[in-house]
This record gives structure tokens, C-alpha cells and sequence, in this order.
């Protein structure tokens, strides 16, 4: 871990339309709340967080996280404050208060040996948006909060359908086995899914239609236009989301 500190400038507060701090007074500490994607700069020991709007953070001071293991590709939420000083090819400077992994899985098959393991009990899906080859969802789903009951969740594409239909939509399912810990609160989550696995479909589709049972009305299916993915509306702001609930006491 990097520990740069190169810029002796005072903090201050940037309010930028998708940076606003969204946290409760308790946590104001953490002047800002993102999601990021961790990329690491070729042929250099450096990295930066790439956001999901497309635009670049530098981490002109990161001396806080310790030794967080920076792996290229690795999806965070990310608390920072915004340095006034720019760096040249970047949007933000900023110095890194707080770093926590987002759990990121691969897509898998959905086969007649595997469906009882991966469970299809029900889950809301709040939000959902493509960016830095991911498919992130924002969820609901029932449960104890107790961390000793995992809750698995999967993307799943069925072997028994066509995998991209008629209408030109990659069909993929938001499948929930929360192993009969379905009672207690309604608690929210973040997970991202690589979608590398389906990059070649993604090329000519028009999108991505996915089933969810969801947890008040049954099955639904939603779309995300690929055309379309880039556009920063269809990214939740950060006053949108609740980092307290996905960073701490998560049972996923």
C-alpha cells in the first residue's frame, strides 16, 4: 500500500451531483460515500478508483486504509474527503478515509443439479446498473442479521432457455437461498456480478432482462437497456444509497 501524501493542502467540502455525503449525522465524519471499481495504472505501482459514471478519483492521500489489498478490478464503497488540488488526468484528488470490499461474484449456470443449492427464495432489487464491466444491484431481503446465518445470493443463467431471446435480451436470474433465515428485518445489500462471462453476448444485445422472486409480488423481470448504460441517471447518487446498511452487520 501506497502511502503518497503528496499534496499539504486543507480538506474541504466539493458538493459535485453524484459526491454528496449521504450519511447519517453519527457518520460525519466521512464527508463523502462512493462505489468505485479499483484499477491499478500500467506499468506503475499506482492506482486509482474508477467510477461508475466513468469519471477517475486519485488517491492523493490513502494513509488511512493501512494495508487494504488493492487488486485491480475489485469493487469498494469508498468514504473520502476531496482535496482542493488537482491532478492532471484525473477528476477528484482526494484523501481516503475508509475502504470496504463489495461482494462480487461471477454468473453461473442454473442446472437441474445445482438449483436446490443456489434456492430461489425471495429478494427485492431497489437498483440496477451496468458500469466498469458490472452488473451492480442494490437489494431487500428478510432476515435475522444474524452474521452467522449467510444468506447466498447468485446471477444465474438458465441452461434449459436460450440465452439471449427474441426480443435481443441476455436472460439472467437474481437467485436468493437464505437457508429458512427468512424472518426478522428487512435489511438492504449491494453485490456486483462480473459480466465478462457474457461480454461476446453484450457486443449485439440490446440488453439484459433479469428475473428476481421478488419479495411482494412474486416474479417480475427487469431490463437495463445496454444502449444506455454510460448514462449517469441510471446510477443511484450517493444520497440514494445507505452505507451503513451494506458496510456493517451484513448476513450476505
Amino acid at each position: 500500500m501506497k502511502k503518497l501524501n503528496l499534496f499539504a493542502v486543507t480538506t474541504i467540502l466539493m458538493l459535485v451531483p453524484f459526491l454528496q455525503s449521504c450519511l447519517d449525522d453519527d457518520d460525519a465524519v466521512y464527508s463523502d460515500f462512493t462505489i468505485a471499481t479499483l484499477r491499478q495504472v500500467e506499468g506503475a505501482d499506482d492506482y486509482y478508483f474508477g467510477l461508475d459514471s466513468g469519471r477517475k478519483m486519485y488517491p492523493g492521500d490513502d494513509s488511512a486504509i493501512g494495508n487494504f489489498p488493492i487488486v485491480d478490478g475489485k469493487r469498494v464503497f469508498v468514504w473520502f474527503h476531496q482535496f482542493e488540488e488537482q491532478v492532471p488526468g484525473y477528476d477528484y484528488n482526494i484523501q481516503v478515509v475508509k475502504m470496504d470490499s463489495i461482494l462480487t461474484k461471477d454468473i453461473i449456470p442454473l442446472t437441474e443439479a445445482t438449483a436446490d443449492s443456489i434456492g430461489d427464495d425471495r429478494i427485492n432489487m431497489t437498483y440496477r446498473w451496468v458500469a466498469q464491466g458490472y452488473l451492480t444491484m442494490e437489494f431487500q431481503y428478510y432476515g435475522t442479521r444474524n452474521i452467522n446465518k449467510k444468506h447466498m445470493l447468485n446471477l444465474v443463467y438458465n441452461e434449459d432457455t436460450e440465452l439471449v431471446d427474441e426480443e435481443g435480451y441476455i436472460n439472467l436470474e437474481f437467485r436468493h437461498n437464505a437457508y429458512d433465515d427468512n424472518g426478522g428485518m428487512l435489511g438492504d445489500g449491494i453485490v456486483s456480478f462480473k459480466l465478462d462471462k457474457i461480454a461476446t453476448e453484450m457486443e449485439t444485445a440490446k440488453g439484459l432482462k433479469i428475473r428476481v422472486n421478488s419479495i411482494y409480488d412474486g416474479i417480475k423481470y427487469y431490463t437495463i437497456d445496454l444502449e444506455t448504460k454510460s448514462e449517469s441517471k441510471s446510477i443511484p447518487t450517493a444520497q440514494q444509497l445507505k452505507p451503513s446498511s451494506y458496510a456493517s452487520g451484513t448476513n450476505y
